[in-house]
């Protein structure tokens, strides 16, 4: 748009605000004179405008023209508090993160336009927002600190939420389940806000923070209006409270959440709140806004004549769709009346609900020359509930050994707990929701209704209490109870200052609760217990490698220990019994750095039920890395493994007739695919319970099996492209979140897209055209593929391939996927090759050979390497090198991540060399403020561009090589993207964007 027609846009945009909608229309239907290009820039400014903060890159252009400068920047000190970093910016301020110098907490700093703040009505508002929300103390509504001036400009102080707006949360998609909590804690505070008086008019995803713990908070209290409320009057000479009177025809709010007395300029009460939570509602629920509109004026037009028939109410589950017609009912009355009516029905649905769980399949569709898969997904209802996470605790296990003599001297072949489990009462047995003959089918599973991401999770014996703890971007949280009878939930343990909690885990008589409290890097652990009715908690083991697991008669506890690893220490780890309260330790078994096999520590001990000996998980290094069941004698420290080789164990709980329930993941499966839950007889082959998408860790269980708990995951990512450096034209590649581990993929020569996808069930190489277009599947073997690009000449493509499941090697095949040929010799358990990059002239191969590191041994340094694309003996090219490399298409200069020491605190380093001489040609040092994740070559080769993830949103920038970054980022996104790839001309970004939930779940059978 050239200056002459944004300059109209502008006048258009000033005289327009003064109207109301209706006038508003016909005056711009007039002034714009059949110019849309105009219109319709003119309509997206005043809805951006009228909404707040940046939730669209429109809103820049508003900042423009509403002023955008002020005299606040980062690193600033404005009487008591610090500020630290812009998190947003919008039509009316710019928000900071800062420190509060004093409390030493941190705050958000709201600070308004200067040139807004000459506008007395803004003003106004601003001052209106802070004291509509400092009148409602409520756990749900953010809490304001502060109002204040500096030099002429005004600021508001509040509490800093750690978490994400509702919008950044439904763009991964909802469960029906985590949509009910979030309305309950909305329309809680609203019960408070209208009982006091005050109508918010402007709820929208974007003012709905979700904390990292799961508490939800509702914001910006701007368009706050306070109204006559009959049941709680306002006393008038509050000094917090004062009744400010909007002039009537004036639209207040975010078109789209509007009511349709609010779009008219009418009179607002509390049940226009209710109107628009109800189009939040829908939209969590469906995925879309019940109402279209191209422009603003449309929009509000699709509002005013909305008829409630039209509404997508296809996808809402039956016992929900009465609620959101309710609150989307044109007519007032019709509408309900107060939030207290809407809490009760939504809270009357959380209560009655139970869900099941239908695993998304992935489907297989013939064509004339190739083999389409799609992945069919079914929008998650009451009754077909979809709970995914992401919780796996899996650490590489180094790998020493138990002496070979140890494991034949008790027999591998045969498999038997050390006397028959305590006898269980005939009613637990009959009730254990896993047994011989269970199958998926015969299980029901019901979310644990707390929102948020799910750490761990434990269940009392007596089935009456759950412990969790949830995580968030930081660490993980305080230790919680919730009471199933009452629904009460409390903190037991605040969070730590310092490290985090996990291995929780409750006493025999559910009693006490034990957890471990670990501390980076991990030294000093300690188990912990607390007592259920209050009180303080007791350490009561130090320095524990894993949590504590108390005897069925509740006198022992036992655990794992680290011994020292330095070198040549010929230390190892111990498993350790004691007595409960920590006293007269006794070292069960000894796993020394030296040989074949290592009892893991990584897994807390599980007791049999007679107390008399424990489930362990021994590490095989030899021929191929593997995890054996193991079971120790609590008498003697004897062994016993059974056959069955798992490539990864999360979890295991015994029923009451003796079996062994895990949550695993044999290795003959030689699969991508999560663990499952599997059944362990004494004299039988594993039996898997579960086969779907969906991992399970953290298994625990009542004392009589009729209740499960575990923790499922599951990642989805998807491939997104942008054209030019507008974030805002991001459309999708692929929607069914298939792409594997950190989304490896890139752009072929001719501008196809190949990609690693575990649709077929395994991870495979895959090749599409660049709009998802034309899917052809290139590998059909086992293995798990990373990483996959083509050779500039089109003719091979190259890859990283783990086939035995754990270290990944280099790859050659032909580009129709034939004729593969290994590159790189498998080295198993000692080295690997990741990052693979092609030289310009397609000869070599570069990559970063990884080697393992081992407790006890000296590990060498990684190296950055080249091999011969026809095949042959690798060329060391470089020391100490990381995890970060790219080759330039101007001139093949390598940019390599260095580790070299000393590596400067806080600084990333990253070496340019030649590929003609290996001579290092820049060294470039990235500050401390900019944290560098993948680095690319700009298409030109002059710049490496790199993500900087030091702001809760991802933007990409560009490094000269005379080592400055430039000022002004390349692209900016809403949010966090993965793996990115310019294509040849630089005129289009790819890149792969995922999403990663966890929740807690409770597993019984379905006849229960």
């Amino acid at each position: 748009m050239n200056e002459e027609k944004w300059k109209q846009v502008k006048d258009l945009f000033h005289q327009a605000q003064a109207f109301p909608v209706e006038d508003r229309v016909e005056f711009l239907d007039k002034a714009c004179a059949g110019d849309t290009v105009v219109r319709e820039k003119v309509d997206d400014l005043l809805g951006s405008y009228e909404s707040g903060f940046l939730a669209d890159p429109i809103l820049h252009e508003v900042v423009e023209i509403v002023g955008a400068e002020n005299n606040f920047q980062e690193g600033q000190v404005i009487g008591r508090y610090r500020l630290k970093e812009l998190i947003g910016i919008g039509g009316m301020g710019e928000v900071y993160r800062a420190d509060d110098t004093e409390l030493n907490r941190p705050v958000a700093f709201k600070v308004l336009h200067e040139e807004v703040a000459g506008d007395k009505e803004r003003v106004r508002r601003f001052i209106q927002e802070a004291r509509a929300a400092s009148a409602l103390n409520h756990p749900n509504i953010l809490t304001i600190h502060e109002i204040g001036s500096f030099q002429g400009a005004r600021f508001i102080v509040s509490e800093y939420v750690n978490g994400e707006t509702l919008r950044e949360r439904m763009r991964g998609g909802l469960t029906s389940a985590e949509s009910l909590d979030i309305m309950c804690q909305v329309a809680t505070a609203l019960q408070a806000a209208h009982s006091a008086g005050i109508v918010h008019r402007d709820i929208k995803p974007e003012n709905i923070m979700l904390r990292q713990d799961g508490l939800v908070k509702i914001l910006d209290f701007g368009l706050a209006k306070l109204t006559e409320a009959d049941d709680l009057p306002i006393d008038p000479a509050s000094p917090t409270v004062s009744r400010l009177q909007t002039s009537p025809g004036l639209i207040m709010g975010t078109v789209a959440y509007m009511s349709p007395e609010q779009a008219r300029g009418q009179a607002v009460d509390s049940r226009t709140d209710l109107w628009s939570l109800g189009v939040v509602f829908h939209e969590m629920l469906t995925g879309e806004s019940p109402f279209k509109g191209e422009s603003v004026t449309d929009l509000v037009t699709s509002i005013i004549k909305h008829d409630p028939a039209s509404l997508n109410l296809r996808s809402i589950s039956e016992e929900l769709k009465p609620i959101c017609t309710k609150a989307l009912a044109k007519d007032k009355q019709s509408r309900y009346q107060s939030a207290t009516d809407l809490l009760q029905d939504l809270q009357g649905e959380r209560k009655k609900m139970e869900y099941a769980i239908h695993t998304d399949r992935f489907i297989s569709v013939s064509s004339t020359d190739e083999l389409k898969t799609q992945l069919i997904r079914r929008r998650p209802t009451l009754s077909a509930e979809y709970i995914v996470t992401s919780v796996k605790r899996h650490k590489l296990a180094t790998l020493a050994s138990l002496a070979a003599v140890l494991f034949l001297g008790v027999g591998l072949s045969v498999y038997k707990y050390n006397g028959a489990p305590q006898p269980a009462d005939l009613n637990g047995a009959f009730a254990a929701v896993i047994g011989p003959s269970t199958t998926e089918a015969d299980l029901k599973i019901s979310r644990f209704s707390s929102p948020g991401r799910m750490a761990q999770i434990a269940i009392s014996p007596d089935g009456i209490y759950i412990a969790y703890i949830t995580k968030d971007g930081g660490g993980k949280n305080g230790l919680r109870l919730r009471n199933r009878e009452t629904l009460s939930d409390v903190e037991v343990v605040q969070a730590p200052t310092a490290g985090e909690f996990e291995d929780i885990g409750f006493s025999p008589d559910s009693g006490q609760i034990y957890y471990r409290h670990s501390f980076p890097p991990y030294t000093g652990n300690t188990i912990n217990r607390v007592p259920l009715s209050g009180g303080p908690s007791t350490k009561i083991i130090v320095d524990a490698e894993t949590g504590g697991s108390i005897s069925p008669d509740g006198k022992m506890i036992a655990f794992s220990r680290e011994v020292d690893r330095s070198p040549g220490s010929g230390g190892g780890d111990d498993v350790i019994v004691a007595n409960a309260d920590g006293s007269n330790e006794r070292v069960l078994v000894h796993s020394p750095f030296a040989g074949p096999a290592w009892v893991a520590t990584d897994q807390v001990p599980t007791w049999s039920l007679d107390g008399r000996s424990l489930v362990c998980w021994t590490v095989v290094h030899s021929p191929d890395p593997n995890h054996r069941l193991t079971i120790l004698s609590i008498a003697d420290g004897s062994m016993q493994l059974r056959d069955e080789k798992w490539w990864d164990v999360t979890g295991s709980v015994f029923m009451p007739n003796g079996s062994l329930v895990i949550a695993g993941k044999p290795m003959e499966a030689e699969k991508l695919g999560p663990s499952q839950l599997w059944l362990i007889d004494q004299n039988s082959p594993p039996k898997s319970i579960t086969s779907d998408l969906i991992g399970y860790s953290n298994l625990s269980a009542t004392r009589k099996g009729d209740v499960l708990v575990t923790i499922q995951n599951r990642s989805l990512i998807d491939l997104w492209s942008i054209v030019g450096k507008d974030a805002s034209t991001a459309t999708p590649i692929t929607t069914s979140g298939e792409l594997v581990g950190g989304g490896g993929w890139n752009w072929t020569p001719d501008g196809r897209i190949l990609f690693t996808s575990s649709v077929s069930g395994n991870s495979d190489i895959w090749i599409m055209d660049a709009d998802g277009g034309n899917r052809r599947q290139l590998t059909h073997d086992h293995g798990i593929k990373r990483v996959a690009f083509m050779t500039p000449d089109g003719r091979y493509i190259v890859f990283t391939n783990s086939a035995n499941g754990w270290d990944p090697h280099l790859f050659r095949m032909d580009a129709d996927g034939t004729n593969v040929k290994q590159l790189t010799p498998s080295g198993i358990g000692t080295a690997s090759e990741r990052i693979p990059r092609m030289s310009g002239d397609g000869k070599w191969v570069y990559y970063t050979q990884l080697f393992k590191e081992y407790p006890g041994k000296e590990t060498p340094p990684n190296e950055l390497r080249k091999i011969p694309i026809a095949g042959g003996d690798p060329v060391v090219l470089a020391t100490n090198a990381g995890y970060v490399m790219d080759v330039s298409p101007k001139d093949g200069l390598i940019a390599f991540d260095d580790q070299t020491p000393p590596v400067k605190q806080g600084i990333r380093r990253v070496k340019v060399m030649s590929p003609s001489t290996g001579s290092i040609v820049k060294t470039l040092e990235f500050p401390q403020a900019t944290a560098v994740g993948q680095m690319k070559w700009s298409p030109g080769g002059r710049y490496l561009t790199f993500v900087d993830q030091t702001k809760p949103f991802h933007v990409i920038r560009a490094m000269s090589l005379n080592g400055k970054i430039l000022s002004k980022p390349l692209v900016i996104f809403q949010g966090q993207i993965g793996l990115f790839e310019w294509t040849k001309d630089g005129k289009q970004l790819g890149y792969a964007r995922g999403t990663q939930t966890t929740d807690a779940v409770l597993i019984t059978k379905k006849d229960n």
